[in-house]
């Protein structure tokens, strides 16, 4: 059986590339699904970490894009956002890129895919798919990929995901807002863009608000040196 792993380039899927390295983990290549609306510190880890580690261990690395264009303009276009409860970017631009590789390069071949979900996100395993869990298999959770990533040697990688993902925290939505404000700004247009709009938005409240409330305090702070409430110098 051919097994392919489904590389997000996040805490789980590096941790099972250190395992395989180890040789912990048996899988034929490693392939990213690449959205084209990854943060940027996703495509630099991608480039500076994760591919040198691949070349230096015998690990084969592919990276596949969906036929659409970007999930950013595709949604932009059809004026709408991304969903929690429709997961039509994981489907389209995920899921069926990987698939669409794995019987190409292997077609007469049973095929097997690993999927990084840890010990405590094991309610997402889906029973029967056929897919294979191996964090699970050998109990190890989130802060054990950390670990194994740490002893690796290697900088811990941001959680993935695009960035302008509905399942994004709030600490993510502010995260974005100071490190990355023009991105933060392109998922409030494509917000603003949807034909639902303000009744659906990516988080809990429009994205202007959260700016505009997040600069409100910002310009209140500036009276206030080292401002004990939001901790902004």
């Amino acid at each position: 059986m051919i097994k392919v792993l489904s590389l997000g380039a996040g805490v789980n899927s590096t941790a099972l590339l250190v395992l395989k390295a180890k040789g912990k983990v048996h899988f034929d290549c490693a392939v990213f699904a690449d959205t084209g609306g990854e943060h940027p510190e996703t495509y630099r880890y991608l480039q500076e970490v994760i591919t040198p580690f691949c070349l230096e261990h015998n690990i084969e690395l592919v990276r596949v894009k969906s036929k659409k264009p970007p999930l950013y303009e595709h949604y932009f276009s059809k004026n709408i956002i991304p969903s929690r409860r429709w997961r039509h970017c994981t489907d389209h631009y995920k899921i069926r890129p990987l698939k669409k590789f794995a019987l190409s390069k292997f077609p007469d071949e049973q095929i097997q895919f690993l999927i990084g979900f840890a010990t405590d996100e094991a309610h997402r395993v889906k029973e029967g798919c056929g897919n294979s869990y191996p964090l699970i298999e050998l109990g190890v959770d989130r802060e054990g990929c950390k670990t194994i990533i740490r002893e690796a040697g290697l900088p811990l990688p941001i959680k993935s995901g695009c960035y302008f993902c509905p399942f994004t925290k709030k600490s993510g939505w502010l995260n974005l807002l100071k490190s990355h404000k023009n991105l933060f700004v392109k998922a409030e247009e494509l917000e603003k863009n949807g034909s639902q709009y303000p009744k659906w938005t990516l988080t809990n409240k429009p994205l202007e608000r959260v700016r505009e409330s997040v600069e409100d305090q910002q310009s209140l702070c500036d009276w206030v040196p080292n401002c004990p409430i939001c901790e902004i110098e």
